[in-house]
């Protein structure tokens, strides 16, 4: 998931073709020609001056298409010298304002070339003297125009090593946040296996092997599900619903009729995201501390509701609760993995509790925010 994050993150999100470009290049350069143009005409019109449109086309717009020609070799000499606060003396002084004089001699010098080519009045012949008035005339204007090319290509340069830096934590996050759900799955996985394991260990010493084989297809089942969503972190509440119910399934060949399950899930949250298997430790802590050492009938109520932008989970026991002393013996592995993945998924927007319910018996109760798509895939878009 992370290296398709980071082929989307490098992607832009439209991208235009070359001639497009060019296009919008020229356009965005026509700009300062226009505004130049505009002064002339307006200058002649308050002066009373009679208005020349050849000369008045030949003096504005090529003089900032000849810098839309030079703009790449500033470009270029900028990031090869770039203007850092260990070298900004020497890299100005020695690098830069020698490429700016000789980019205004040759800029100078397409000018003169230019009236000379057009046949403009005085440009009969390309003279030094005309050489120097085109120089000066543009001084000002051309150093200007040097440096905003230069202070804006590295505005747009240090931008995007910024997005760059923002994406790159992004993708340390989740890859961070992905290998600690790992790991916490990891220790999940055994856990539950084990204790079904023990359960059919327990079984065949009883001589009751039809039971153990019925259970060991049911959990043959279960794994197998689970495999097929391996390095799945997040999963719709119908099919969390569907995995705790396969899970059941086993544990019902255990208990019989001892256990009891009422399912209360609002059909409208089915579509909602929620971890992988986050509530099958909760239904085995119930079972296990509620129900295994009653020798009456045991009910387990799962709740699926939405409340606002919130997502609750409840999985409720008819045992004895907690205990003062026994608080810290009910939450094990499986417990304390559901805080550590709700935490590396949401962080402090979900919380985790268990207490004792006002009826009786046990309540633990999860609250996430309610998201139709994988949180940490919608981490990555932001």
């Amino acid at each position: 998931m992370v290296d398709q994050l980071q082929l989307s993150l490098n992607q832009p999100v439209f991208e235009w073709s070359a001639s497009t470009r060019r296009i919008v290049y020229i356009a965005l350069w026509s700009i300062p020609g226009i505004a130049a143009l505009s002064f002339y005409y307006l200058n002649q019109t308050v002066t009373a001056q009679p208005m020349s449109w050849p000369f008045a086309l030949v003096s504005t717009f090529p003089n900032w298409y000849f810098w839309a020609m030079m703009a790449p070799v500033v470009i270029w000499v900028g990031k090869r010298a770039r203007i850092e606060r260990e070298n900004w003396i020497q890299t100005v002084f020695l690098v830069h304002i020698p490429t700016m004089v000789a980019l205004l001699l040759v800029h100078s010098l397409a000018n003169l070339f230019l009236f000379y080519a057009t046949g403009m009045p005085g440009h009969e012949a390309m003279t030094t003297g005309l050489y120097k008035v085109h120089f000066w005339t543009r001084v000002h204007s051309n150093i200007l125009t040097y440096w905003m090319v230069l202070g804006l290509f590295y505005a747009y340069d240090y931008y995007q090593k910024f997005l760059n830096r923002e994406q790159a934590a992004a993708i340390l996050e989740i890859r961070l946040a992905e290998a600690n759900l790992r790991a916490l799955k990891m220790q999940l996985h055994p856990h539950f296996l084990f204790n079904t394991l023990n359960s059919v260990a327990a079984l065949v010493r009883k001589n009751d092997n039809k039971t153990a084989v019925k259970m060991l297809v049911k959990l043959g089942d279960f794994l197998r599900l689970a495999l097929e969503n391996k390095g799945i972190q997040e999963i719709p509440v119908s099919q969390e619903i569907d995995f705790l119910q396969r899970y059941l399934s086993i544990e019902k060949i255990r208990f019989g009729d001892r256990l009891s399950v009422v399912f209360e899930v609002e059909e409208y949250v089915a579509s909602g995201y929620v971890p992988n298997m986050i509530l099958q430790p909760l239904v085995e802590n119930a079972i296990h501390h509620g129900i295994g050492p009653n020798a009456e009938k045991g009910q387990i109520d799962i709740r699926v509701k939405k409340d606002g932008k919130n997502l609750i989970m409840e999985v409720q026991d008819n045992g004895k609760g907690l205990t003062t002393t026994g608080e810290n013996r009910r939450e094990g592995v499986g417990l304390s993995n559901t805080r550590g993945r709700l935490e590396s998924i949401y962080g402090d927007k979900a919380s985790f509790s268990i207490e004792n319910a006002v009826e009786g018996g046990l309540v633990a109760t999860i609250v996430l925010p309610y998201d139709t798509a994988p949180v940490i895939s919608s981490k990555s878009r932001k």
